[in-house]
């Protein structure tokens, strides 16, 4: 940790910023932002700084990304067919 919040906070900040950058494919940025809102706004988190709200909704956000990445990747199939048998047959 460092000497105050605000140094804190930036550092969250950044380090939210480089996960972000390194999670999030352009392809999955409009997903993940939507996906951000509906969680964001059920939250209940809703009055904070507008700089906590924003690495809040990125934090959502990278989470998204990375489960799509994820099922893409392959790393759920099993689960995708247990889940959803019906879009495996026929």
């Amino acid at each position: 940790m460092t000497e105050s919040p605000k140094e804190d906070l930036e550092a969250v900040t950044q380090a939210v910023t480089d996960l972000y950058e390194s999670t999030v494919r352009d392809e999955d940025a409009g997903a993940a932002a939507a996906a951000a809102a509906n969680l964001h706004s059920a939250s209940g988190f809703l009055h904070a700084d507008k700089e906590v709200l924003d690495v809040f909704d990125r934090a959502i956000e990278i989470g998204y990304a990375a489960a799509l990445r994820d099922v893409r990747e392959g790393h759920f199939d099993e689960g995708i067919r247990a889940w959803r048998p019906g879009l495996f047959e026929g």
